[in-house]
């Protein structure tokens, strides 16, 4: 807060106060409705005045609202292009192309000796400087569709469950038979219940990448080009599989909200996509 202005908007409105009382007394009697609301502008100015006291923020934000301009830009942000493989920002007469590379990650560094966590982190600098062209590397959480998951396991369940049946209808069965089958739909029944009550995290290692160039093809081939590069470096340095992202997936790292339920992505990127064509 800026005490000077603070003492210059008491001064001001305090001083407003005092003129308007001093006024009222040299108002002669016949003029009393005027002496009345110069009592009523002395006495609300005073209040303010001495409210700058706490709520000066209130004050300063009115007085350099007319500096505040609210933009609304009708566009789309941005949109898929048409290979997949890359979402497309057009500004004025330049393009931009942005795509994206998936690090998988199969190691923690909480699991790692000083010295192999010191190579770790080597080999991530060595990653950043493999491309000439700036890149961005980043990290995120974001939740796991499980309902594929969950469908497998209420698959295994199933079956393990029919087999049990069959085998325990079957007076001729062999018990250590019965009891293993039991002990497989007792492991599957546990798994599910666990899945279906913890909510599970995903972490995603990805390096984005964009090219400028003066139409969408242009600049689709360009960062088509750098990203090959990209992800053929990583997977060299850090002796990984990594893979330009292509379709909704690109959504997980653009707009985090569509992630929640994660279900949401195929339909936002219907909606984008009737919309482009």
């Amino acid at each position: 807060m800026n005490s000077g202005s603070q003492r210059l908007v008491f001064a001001v409105i305090a001083g407003i106060g005092l003129v308007c009382a001093i006024i009222m007394g040299l108002v002669p009697a016949s003029l009393s409705p005027l002496a009345l609301v110069l009592a009523v502008v002395a006495l609300v100015a005073t209040l303010v005045a001495y409210a700058t006291k706490d709520y000066f923020f209130l004050f300063d934000s009115m007085l350099h609202m007319k500096n505040m301009t609210a933009v609304i830009d009708g566009n789309d942000p941005f949109y898929m292009a048409p290979s997949g493989d890359a979402i497309v920002v057009r500004r004025g007469e330049e393009v931009y192309a942005t795509a994206f590379v998936k690090v998988p990650i199969y190691s923690s560094s909480t699991e790692m000796a000083d010295e192999d966590r010191y190579n770790f982190s080597l080999l991530f600098a060595r990653m950043i400087s493999i491309s000439k062209t700036p890149m961005r590397v980043s990290s995120q959480l974001h939740p796991i569709n499980k309902d594929d998951y969950i469908a497998r396991i209420n698959a295994k369940l199933n079956e393990s469950e029919v087999r049990y049946n069959t085998l325990q209808g079957d007076k001729t069965a062999d018990p250590k038979a019965l009891d293993r089958v039991k002990g497989e739909v007792t492991m599957w029944r546990n798994m599910l219940d666990n899945v279906s009550r913890s909510n599970s995290q995903e972490l995603e290692v990805y390096a984005s990448i964009t090219a400028i160039g003066g139409s969408e093809e242009e600049a689709i081939n360009l960062v088509a080009i750098k990203a090959d590069e990209i992800a053929a470096g990583i997977s060299a340095t850090l002796g990984i599989t990594a893979t330009i992202v292509t379709g909704d997936e690109m959504l997980v790292f653009i707009e985090p909200d569509y992630m929640i339920p994660p279900t949401t992505i195929s339909e936002v990127m219907k909606y984008k996509g009737m919309q482009t064509t």
